[in-house]
C-alpha cells in the first residue's frame, strides 16, 4: 500500500493490482487515502459506477463507461475497476484506455485495475504499472484471532504459532480456518489450520503437496541425516543464519526423493512440489507468469520444505531456450535463481538430479551456488542394505534373512523394495533372481558420477568396505 500511494503521489495514471482480495485491498485503499484528498469510486459489471464517500450508484453494464466517466470526475479521483482482465482483452477497450490515459495524467485522475490475474494487452504494457497485494501479515492474522474470541466470548489460549500457520492464507480462508479449528479442536489447531493452507495451495494449482516421512523410513544415508538434523537449528536460533537448501545427485532410486519428505520431518514444515514442467504454458507470457506466481505462494506460505525433483529435466534446454521456445525456458529459469538468491522467506530447498553433467552444462555452476551444500547419494553399502532390507521387512510383513543383504552388491533401495514385495509373489528365490540392478546397465555413468563427487561434493552414504568413499575432499566448483 505504501507503494501504491507513492505511485498515486507521481500522478502514475493506471496501475494493476493483482489479488484475490478485493473487498480487503478496497478497504486498506480507502483507509490509507481517507486523508489524502483522493475520491474513491469503485466499478463493477452489476453494481454499476459507486462513489464511496456518498454511496450514488449509476448503472454501467458497459465496460466502456467507467473509463468515459472517469474523464468528468473531481480531479483526484481514484477509480478501482473490478474483474476487467475479462474486458481489457478488447480492442474498443484497450484503445479507450490509451486515448484517456494523457487526460487522466493531466488531472491527477487515476485507474487501478484490481484482479487476480494480469492479463494487460501489449499495447498497454508500457503503460500500466503492476502491482501485487501482499497476503495478510502474522500481525494482520494475530488481530483476527483475537477479534474472533472476543466477539464469541470465548475462554481460550490465543497460541500465537498455531495461529501464525495461517500466514499464506487471505483473510476470509484464515477466518474459516479459524473457525473450523475452534468447531473441531475447542482451540486454535496448528495442525488443522495448516491442512486448511495446504487445500488453498492445492486449489491454486501450482504447487503439490506431499505427506512428510518419518526419519526412520530412510535406510543408511547418516552423513546425509546429520547433516539435515544439524540444519534445523538454523530454523529455531535466530543467531544462526537460515539454511537456504541442499542439492542431492545420484541415480535414480537411491533415496533422493525419499530424502526430501525426511527432510520436511525433521524440520516439520509441509512439503511442497514445484513441478517447473507443469508451469509451462501455450501463451505467450503464460509460463513465466504462472513462475513468478508459483514462487510468490512458496513465499507467502512459508515457512515450508520445497521438493525440485530432477531439476536438470525440468530446465532442459535452456541453453537453445531463445531458439526452440522463444526463450522461455531460459527467463523461468532467471526467475528460478533470482527467487533462490534474493527470497528472504524462511524455506528449504531440496532438488534432486540423476546427471550431473547435464546440470552443469544448463547451469554453469549458477545453480549449484544457490545451495549450501550438494550431496553425493550412491548406491548402498551393505551395512545401509541391511538397514533398507530390516524396513522393508518391518513395511511388508516379511521375514527375509538381513544376511541376504550382503548379496546385494550394486542394488538400490528402490531394488530392495521391489524385490521385497516380488518375494510375496514369487517367493524369495526367484525374486531375487529376477531382479535386475540398474547399475549393471549403468555402470559408466555411475563411476563417472563417483569421479565427479570425489572433489565436488559431500557423499550422502556412510563409508564401509574400503570403496571409493574414502579420502573424499570437496574443491571449489
Amino acid at each position: 500500500m505504501d507503494r501504491l500511494m507513492n505511485y498515486l503521489k507521481a500522478g502514475y495514471p493506471a496501475m494493476w493490482v493483482q489479488t484475490h482480495e478485493e473487498a480487503r485491498f478496497v478497504k486498506n485503499l480507502a483507509e490509507k487515502i481517507a486523508e489524502q484528498g483522493y475520491q474513491l469510486y469503485l466499478w463493477d459489471l452489476i453494481n454499476g459506477l459507486i462513489d464511496q464517500k456518498s454511496g450514488q450508484a449509476r448503472q454501467m453494464p458497459d465496460p466502456l463507461k467507467p473509463l468515459q466517466a472517469a474523464l468528468t470526475l473531481p480531479e483526484g479521483a481514484i477509480i478501482v475497476l473490478k474483474d476487467f482482465h475479462k474486458f481489457i482483452g478488447s480492442v474498443e477497450v484497450f484503445r479507450m484506455v490509451k486515448n484517456i490515459l494523457p487526460s487522466l495524467k493531466a488531472s491527477d485522475k487515476h485507474l487501478l485495475f484490481v484482479s487476480p490475474v494480469v492479463q494487460i494487452p501489449v499495447e498497454l504494457e508500457k503503460d500500466v504499472t503492476v502491482l501485487d497485494f501482499a497476503l495478510p501479515s502474522e500481525e494482520e492474522l494475530v488481530n483476527l484471532a483475537q477479534k474472533i474470541v472476543k466477539e464469541n466470548d470465548l475462554s481460550i489460549d490465543l497460541d500465537e504459532r498455531s495461529i501464525k500457520a495461517s500466514k499464506g492464507l487471505t483473510l476470509d480462508e484464515a477466518e474459516n480456518a479459524f473457525a473450523l479449528s475452534l468447531v473441531e479442536s475447542k482451540k486454535f489447531s496448528k495442525t488443522i489450520i495448516e491442512n486448511e493452507k495446504l487445500n488453498a495451495v492445492r486449489k491454486s494449482g501450482l504447487l503439490e503437496l506431499y505427506r512428510s516421512v518419518p526419519i526412520e523410513e530412510l535406510g543408511g544415508l547418516k552423513p546425509l541425516k546429520r547433516y539435515i538434523l544439524n540444519r534445523k537449528r538454523g530454523f529455531e536460533d535466530p543467531s544462526l543464519p537460515t539454511p537456504k537448501g541442499v542439492l542431492l545427485v545420484g541415480l535414480p532410486g537411491a533415496g533422493k526423493s525419499l530424502t526430501a519428505k525426511v527432510v520436511a520431518s525433521v524440520l516439520d514444515m509441509p512439503l511442497v512440489r514445484l513441478d517447473i514442467s507443469s508451469l509451462k504454458g501455450s501463451l505467450v507470457g503464460e509460463s513465466e507468469q504462472k513462475m513468478r506466481q508459483a514462487l510468490s505462494l512458496i513465499d507467502s506460505i512459508s515457512p515450508c520444505v520445497i521438493w525440485i525433483d530432477e531439476i536438470e529435466k525440468a530446465l532442459g534446454g535452456v541453453q537453445s531456450s531463445n531458439r526452440t521456445d522463444g526463450g522461455t525456458t531460459s527467463a523461468m529459469f532467471g526467475y528460478l535463481l533470482t527467487w533462490m538468491q534474493e527470497s528472504k522467506s524462511k524455506k528449504y530447498i531440496v532438488a534432486t538430479s540423476n546427471d550431473i553433467q547435464d546440470l552443469l552444462a544448463i547451469s554453469q555452476g549458477a545453480l549449484l551456488r544457490r545451495f549450501d551444500d550438494i550431496f553425493f547419494v550412491d548406491l548402498p553399502s551393505a551395512e545401509e542394505r541391511r538397514e533398507i532390507l530390516a524396513i522393508m521387512n518391518a513395511r511388508y510383513k516379511t521375514t527375509i534373512d538381513l544376511a541376504l543383504a550382503s548379496k546385494m552388491e550394486g542394488w538400490t533401495g528402490a531394488e530392495i523394495e521391489k524385490f521385497v514385495i516380488a518375494s510375496l509373489y514369487d517367493g524369495i528365490d526367484e525374486a531375487f533372481a529376477n531382479t535386475k540392478p540398474l547399475y549393471e546397465q549403468n555402470r559408466e555413468v555411475i563411476e563417472l558420477a563417483r569421479e565427479w563427487a570425489k572433489f565436488n561434493a559431500r557423499i550422502a552414504n556412510s563409508e564401509s568396505e574400503g570403496d571409493h568413499k574414502k579420502n573424499v575432499r570437496k574443491v571449489a566448483l
